[in-house]
């Protein structure tokens, strides 16, 4: 059985692993342009953890069983392999480009995620803050693409 609290700690998940493969992406960087926006975002993603513990703390004791109605994907990502990127080898990863393509991957399932818990929010407060979120976490996905042009403008692939 899954709750809405449940959800949230996906969420707290998500966020405490997208800040630890940005910090980790810091320490296998030598390019300042990327060094400054992982920072950026592992600064969010710390954020944005912080905010959904609050929401989490402020949640009424929903006890909804969620399992009927998760779909075959997320229940896999609540598996044992559950939301990491523990596994990303930076050694592998050969181009600037190559590395924020990666981020934008993940910055695209966190996304998809929180649409996906927003259809289980009733608070509209708590609605809002997930809409801000997903506007940041959309940003940094136009920040990155960006970033992407950039490099491959100056002919960095």
């Amino acid at each position: 059985m899954f709750t809405l609290n449940d959800l949230f700690d996906i969420a707290i998940k998500m966020e405490e692993n997208g800040r630890s493969v940005y910090l980790n992406a810091l320490k296998q960087t030598h390019n300042s342009e990327i060094e400054s926006l992982v920072q950026w975002m592992a600064d969010e993603e710390k954020r944005h953890k912080s905010w959904f513990q609050e929401q989490k703390g402020r949640l009424s004791a929903d006890s909804r069983d969620l399992d009927v109605m998760l779909p075959g994907v997320i229940k896999e990502m609540m598996g044992d392999n559950s939301l990491s990127l523990s596994e990303l080898d930076f050694s592998k990863i050969t181009t600037p480009v190559k590395m924020l393509q990666t981020f934008i991957m993940f910055e695209n399932d966190t996304i998809l995620f929180y649409q996906f818990l927003e259809a289980f929010v009733e608070s509209e407060s708590v609605k809002d803050g997930l809409h801000e979120i997903i506007a940041e976490e959309t940003a940094h996905v136009d920040k990155i693409s960006e970033m992407i042009q950039s490099f491959k403008a100056a002919g960095e692939l």
